[in-house]
């Protein structure tokens, strides 16, 4: 009776872990369900994580980085803000608003000992040169000479400032200049830069745009 007992308990034990075993592999193969409200925090989660991302790189504006170098000087503009360094130390900072750099040059065109500090580009449409001198400690602004007289005839926008030699160009279009051999094309402006500070056109060359 005893032993007849023990294998009934026995066998109510076997059938209970294997209804566990059953019940628990059920669990494992029932999907989890995910509430809506789960699935809205990620969505908004993911979208915050977006929009930061684009409102980081709106928040940074886009570099028009130019610069050049002479000796131990920089000189260079980005976004209409001019920095000039010497030996890595800023010795003037200034803000063109809404102007756009196209030239930023270094360099000792009259030979003078002297670094010069020339950046151009456009203020809206016009066309502006700006230049310094470091002497003594400072910076002396240099006052580039306009499109005068004869050169104005026909202008039509286009400029450039470079250097040739030891000469610093202007170049800008014309059209039908009545006076020009060639009356549409590039008009090049040369001038030297005296030791005294002043400018001698020296030449003017009239271009066909494709012999530019």
């Amino acid at each position: 009776m005893a032993k007849l007992l023990k294998f009934f308990l026995f066998v109510i034990l076997l059938g209970f872990l294997a209804y566990i075993f059953v019940y628990i592999s059920e669990l494992d193969d029932q999907p989890e369900k995910t509430e809506v409200v789960d699935i809205d925090v990620v969505k908004a989660y993911g979208d915050s994580l977006a929009q930061i991302a684009v409102d980081d790189t709106a928040s940074k504006p886009v570099s028009n980085l130019k610069s050049s170098a002479f000796e131990d000087f920089t000189v260079s503009v980005d976004n209409g803000r001019l920095k000039v360094e010497k030996s890595h130390e800023v010795i003037l900072e200034k803000t063109f608003q809404g102007f756009r750099s196209q030239t930023v040059l270094a360099t000792d065109l009259n030979g003078n000992g002297l670094p010069e500090f020339w950046v151009a580009g456009f203020e809206g449409k016009k066309y502006r040169v700006y230049a310094f001198e470091y002497k003594a400690g400072k910076l002396n602004t240099v006052r580039f000479p306009g499109i005068m007289g004869r050169q104005q005839l026909g202008y039509a926008g286009g400029d450039s400032l470079y250097l040739e030699k030891s000469a610093i160009v202007h170049s800008f279009d014309y059209e039908n200049d009545p006076y020009a051999d060639i009356s549409t094309g590039v008009r090049n402006c040369y001038y030297k830069y005296g030791v005294d500070g002043s400018f001698v056109l020296t030449k003017t060359l009239d271009l066909d745009k494709q012999d530019e």
